[in-house]
């Protein structure tokens, strides 16, 4: 008798910090939460295992609701290899200088995870103004990217201190609903979303890249989700 196949089950943390976005975290977790490898939302084949990652217990996010983590920051930090993709959402401006400015624990884990080495492709992901934060680390060089639309010149201005404090060739920093920059010579894909809504899209992009366009396709249908034309 052939033995069973066993899918791969990819781990992804999304990052939360005080005054993160509410829609910018629980729109790209809802859309993953119903991608599945057997198209059937009533006993789901997970594709995805979803944990919150955060400095403290409980995180104030914007409006204000507040969520409990499933991992501390230090925790995910001795797992780290572990993560296939980290999601990090957007936020106001204070709640942005916050974690940049400070150098606080949540920039620190992104750097982290910018420089864990791996053998296989991992994906870092940043919704809306959460491209922001990934600029502040150098990441960015280089790359195509976006973020909300009214956030595109002030993403520009903190690529352009990074390029300047880190090296690194220009960012292209574009509109666009989400942009795949490509891979990172360390191995590491940068998708970046505009605002809001259009981390559905990136989501269902990420979905798509990790297991098919039809599963993609059958997630957003489940959701009754129509991209913007």
């Amino acid at each position: 008798m052939a033995a069973a196949t066993v899918q791969r089950v990819y781990d992804v943390g999304i990052l939360l910090y005080p005054g993160a976005d509410l829609l910018d975290f629980t729109g790209p977790h809802g859309v993953l939460s119903h991608v599945s490898y057997n198209n059937n939302p009533a006993a789901p084949d997970r594709v995805f295992s979803i944990r919150l990652i955060a400095a403290h217990e409980w995180i104030t996010a914007s409006d204000p609701v507040t969520v409990k983590r499933h991992i501390s920051i230090a925790d995910a930090r001795e797992e780290l290899e572990n993560f296939d993709v980290l999601i990090v959402p957007g936020g106001p401006a204070p709640a942005i200088s916050g974690v940049v400015d400070a150098n606080g624990p949540e920039y620190e884990f992104i750097k982290s995870f910018i420089h864990e080495s791996r053998n296989e492709e991992r994906i870092l992901m940043s919704i809306c103004s959460g491209a922001f934060i990934l600029g502040a680390t150098g990441v960015l060089a280089g790359k195509t990217v976006t973020t909300h639309t009214m956030a595109l010149e002030g993403l520009r201005a903190i690529c352009q201190k990074a390029t300047k404090d880190f090296g690194g060739g220009p960012t292209k920093v574009m509109k666009a609903r989400y942009v795949d920059g490509g891979v990172t010579k360390s191995g590491m894909r940068i998708i970046t979303s505009g605002g809001i809504s259009c981390g559905f899209d990136a989501a269902l992009y990420l979905a798509s890249l990790k297991t098919s366009q039809s599963a993609s396709n059958f997630a957003a249908m489940v959701l009754e989700y129509i991209a913007p034309v």
